[in-house]
């Protein structure tokens, strides 16, 4: 109990990291909006390919669909514009809970919009942008109430993603261990087969290494949750991961979901600000 008391009330964990974390995300979405405006006319316009059906559950979950149920074009833009916008405020450290709050509601209204395109990493990025709202990595040696909770709110919700990580992991490797195509290496061989996600170097391994790399993938996301956590093992276990997912990014397509599990990878480092050593 002193453990858990100490961790959530006696100073803001990991400011340094965070800050890292939060331009790291930041550059991401203007990545992101960079993207989307290149693809505006096919994506946003009244010519559009994405089917645009309108949800209304008569709740306040409805503020998560103003840009489904009201769609424009002109709407749209401001949509981007907010992200971006917010985006670079972020690195230049003007940022505040109204902003964040805005923030992931913008990007919860896009990708509710752009819903029948949109991958696993886009689900992410939602739950990222949520525990942003809380991270306040500012140090302050003021005694309040106010400043108890924003200690409080940080220190849980930086807990939050590091527990996300380990559960996307952990129920990953669970779905393959329960997947006869997982186990024979099949479900790898069937998706580089697949021109979108694959190239020729993919397509021409052989069936021996593809079920080894299925059981290697399967043993790391069943290792994660456990060796992160701890010192001797955690950089060994964080390269590994950032091999895999450059492998997904950049050799099978999937780009926002690697990325985004790297960038998370630095909420996992410790960084002694007050002597001024980076612990991993």
């Amino acid at each position: 109990m002193k453990l858990i008391t100490t961790y959530l009330f006696d100073k803001i964990n990991q400011p340094r990291e965070v800050k890292w974390f939060q331009n790291a995300l930041a550059l991401f979405l203007l990545y992101k909006v960079v993207i989307y405006f290149s693809q505006i006319e096919a994506l946003f316009s009244s010519n559009a390919f994405i089917y645009n059906h309108p949800y209304n559950s008569h709740s306040y979950i409805d503020v998560a669909f103003v840009l489904t149920n009201f769609f424009t074009p002109q709407l749209a833009f401001i949509a981007l514009s907010i992200i971006g916008i917010v985006s670079i405020l972020t690195l230049f450290k003007i940022s505040n809970y109204v902003f964040k709050i805005l923030l992931w509601l913008t990007v919860i209204n896009l990708n509710n919009y752009l819903y029948p395109i949109i991958t696993s990493g886009d689900y992410l990025l939602n739950q990222l942008l949520l525990f942003n709202i809380f991270l306040n990595p500012t140090i302050s040696k003021e005694i309040s109430f106010i400043s108890d909770l924003k200690t409080v709110t940080h220190n849980i919700s930086l807990l939050g993603i590091k527990v996300q990580i380990c559960l996307a992991y952990l129920v990953a490797a669970l779905f393959k261990l329960y997947d006869a195509d997982w186990l024979s290496g099949q479900a790898i061989h069937q998706i580089i087969q697949i021109p979108v996600f694959s190239c020729a170097l993919l397509q021409s391994i052989p069936t021996g290494i593809l079920l080894i790399s299925t059981w290697f993938v399967i043993l790391y996301q069943l290792l994660f949750p456990v060796l992160v956590w701890n010192q001797k093992f955690k950089i060994y276990i964080l390269s590994l991961g950032i091999i895999q997912h450059l492998v997904i990014a950049l050799a099978m397509g999937l780009f926002s979901f690697g990325i985004l599990m790297m960038l998370s990878y630095i909420l996992f480092l410790r960084y002694d600000y007050r002597s001024n050593t980076t612990k991993l």
